[in-house]
């Protein structure tokens, strides 16, 4: 099978491996249609991940078709349309039973290794899934490859950081960061609040985030001031920041009201951001980081997409074949693209199918 393999920082290679096998009765096989390229994939795309093992197939957002099954798999079956979890667990440790998935014990991360034990992803034409039973989600037929596969991780998680922000109906909120993961807080955070504020530096993502009935700040020197200005000189009721970054939770904190919150989804790595402390304590500010848990959330996730509230596809910039995945990591990374779906040969005559029917009506 085709796979996309990082095997060097930068170094990227599609080439043939062989096929997974199912090595245990809870595992499964899917035959991959649509996977995407997250922002989490640069990370080892640039080194900074210790420990990664070079040659890991990459790729933790992924949909498909199950291929095969072992013995103790019930949940799904062979010819099932699939979304997979984006990091699997076990279910049954004390995380997993309290809804907290990735804390789990056993937790792996689809396509990484170093942070997390080796597990080759989905960027494949097929993948081995551990724990078939929970990693996979039937997908309802009104649910398109192109949504679901947002479903494995930015959707999802955020979903959760919109929840961990004790939005209110009416709320202001101040989404710092428009790139996927920031447009899926938009999509989310816009079903209860009022103004939804939306801060990026990148003009497309910020015309992208006006058309999705955000108001569109540049992430200058004077953004805070912006969101002062927008919201009574008060600030945002919530704040979601979706960047990563120092600069992004620095301006996170100042955007906040008294009494507001800061829901952080952005990934962060910095041993010793500096908080300020004081700042919080005089304002009763509550600050909640959030990993994502689509395990936990894919469910209410799927509803809000088969209901038709929120469209994730509106982010997607390109659809490329699988084997054009070195170009498509050079223009994700270059913010060339908002979101890339690569497909492999089944995905693309799906695909091709799917847009011949949309034409025809």
């Amino acid at each position: 099978m085709r796979a996309v393999r990082l095997v060097g920082v930068k170094e990227l290679v599609v080439d043939d491996i062989a096929d997974p096998v199912i090595g245990d009765p809870h595992n499964a096989i899917i035959d991959v249609t649509a996977t995407a390229i997250c922002g989490a994939d640069l990370l080892p795309y640039w080194g900074y991940v210790p420990g990664f093992e070079w040659g890991t197939t990459m790729g933790h957002e992924f949909v498909g078709t199950v291929r095969e099954v072992g013995a103790a798999v019930s949940q799904v079956k062979v010819g099932d349309r699939v979304v997979c979890s984006s990091m699997t667990s076990c279910g049954t440790c004390w995380y997993c039973r309290r809804e907290a998935q990735p804390q789990c014990e056993e937790r792996a991360l689809f396509g990484f290794s170093g942070a997390y034990p080796r597990l080759d992803g989905g960027q494949a034409e097929q993948v081995l899934i551990p724990n078939a039973d929970r990693d996979l989600w039937k997908l309802p037929d009104e649910v398109s490859d192109d949504a679901a596969v947002f479903v494995a991780d930015i959707l999802s998680t955020a979903y959760r950081g919109v929840e961990r922000a004790d939005l209110h109906v009416g709320d202001n909120v101040a989404i710092v960061g428009c790139g996927p993961v920031g447009i899926m807080a938009i999509l989310v955070a816009r079903l209860t609040a009022g103004k939804v504020l939306a801060i990026d530096t990148v003009a497309a993502r910020l015309e992208l985030a006006r058309r999705l009935g955000a108001i569109p700040i540049e992430a200058t020197d004077d953004a805070v001031a912006a969101v002062m200005a927008e919201t009574g000189g008060r600030g945002a009721d919530a704040v979601i920041e979706c960047a990563g970054g120092v600069p992004a939770l620095t301006s996170a904190l100042k955007m906040a009201r008294p009494r507001g919150s800061v829901s952080v989804i952005g990934a962060h790595f910095e041993p010793d951001f500096p908080l300020d402390a004081g700042a919080m304590f005089a304002n009763e500010t509550t600050l909640r980081v959030s990993v994502g848990a689509p395990t936990d959330d894919r469910e209410d996730v799927l509803g809000l997409i088969s209901s038709g509230r929120v469209d994730p596809t509106v982010a997607i910039s390109h659809w490329m074949p699988l084997d054009d995945a070195g170009e498509a990591y050079r223009m994700f990374e270059s913010r060339e693209a908002t979101k890339i779906v690569l497909l492999t040969p089944i995905g693309m005559a799906a695909h091709a199918r799917a847009e011949a029917a949309a034409t025809v009506v």
